[in-house]
């Protein structure tokens, strides 16, 4: 599958930690915020979970108490589904390092045979270091009742459509639904009432996270802000890197606090499958693969 790197790079920052860094820092020098994601997931062996706690504390290490890093993590990464109890020691060693940076970590959501076990994890951790959330998928059934728990004890969320394929007992199928779901579950987020908070800026203000590309959801999201008492420094929008990049600058442009997902590692292939299985996304990249080798920006 090495066919696919060259479209893999349009996903990620780099196959290593050290290729990744300019890609990194060019993007913050930007204006952007960043979310670093270490690729990897379904660990089975202990040297495999070793191997991804040892990069996330690299990563601490290297930026340290810079506010505008924050780390992704997968749990199954950390041996989630083999070794539940060494996954929940490494992550417990991750979140007391990272807490001791003043730096935050969201644990990814994956499919729903751990949506549980991942929640567990997160309301044990946050509740002995307060630093740690978690992504909600909009496109599950369960997700009202998980936001209003997860809100209740105070966790931090990051919105997301859900880009795991799951059957139709336990997640919405319809495309329309899912997108009025995603946006009344984004107003619950960030309602004065309900707010949680996705990490604290220098000023310690506290907001949340709206993790998507899709433009007509952002625009009913920004359009009626104003209506839930919301300014453009309470809210996350959250991007994938290399995807819509139109919509993200323009969004960091016009004052909106923007963060970008970055992926890096030598795993990239089942991240890169996932981006180009859905439609838009592969139709996206080859056209702008074609400008770029034939000489003219994306």
């Amino acid at each position: 599958m090495k066919f696919l790197f060259p479209l893999a790079k349009r996903f990620i920052a780099g196959y290593d930690f050290d290729s990744a860094k300019p890609v990194i820092e060019n993007l913050h020098n930007e204006g952007y915020d960043i979310s670093i994601d270490y690729l990897g997931e379904l660990s089975k062996t202990r040297d495999d979970c070793l191997d991804a706690f040892i990069q996330y504390c690299d990563i601490m290490d290297y930026y340290q108490s810079r506010h505008w890093i924050d780390l992704s993590i997968k749990p199954t990464q950390l041996g989630l589904k083999f070794d539940k109890e060494y996954c929940y020691d490494l992550m417990d060693k991750l979140a007391r390092k990272s807490s001791s940076y003043g730096m935050t970590i969201r644990l990814d959501m994956e499919d729903r045979y751990v949506t549980q076990d991942t929640i567990d994890l997160c309301l044990m951790l946050n509740k002995k270091y307060g630093n740690v959330g978690i992504a909600i998928q909009a496109n599950l059934i369960r997700t009202n009742k998980d936001i209003v728990n997860l809100m209740s004890n105070n966790i931090s969320l990051r919105l997301v459509k859900g880009a795991y394929k799951e059957d139709i007992k336990n997640a919405y199928q319809n495309k329309l639904q899912i997108e009025r779901l995603f946006i009344k579950h984004a107003f619950m987020l960030l309602s004065d009432r309900c707010r949680t908070y996705y990490h604290l800026r220098d000023d310690n203000k506290v907001v949340s996270a709206i993790g998507t590309h899709d433009e007509n959801i952002l625009k009913e999201i920004t359009k009626n802000m104003g209506a839930f008492n919301i300014t453009k420094e309470d809210c996350d929008f959250e991007f994938l890197y290399g995807i819509r990049r139109d919509i993200s600058q323009k969004m960091k442009d016009d004052g909106y606090m923007v963060r970008l997902y970055i992926p890096f590692g030598k795993d990239w292939l089942p991240y890169t499958l996932r981006r180009l299985k859905e439609y838009k996304n592969l139709k996206f990249v080859a056209i702008n693969l074609f400008r770029e080798f034939f000489g003219s920006k994306p």
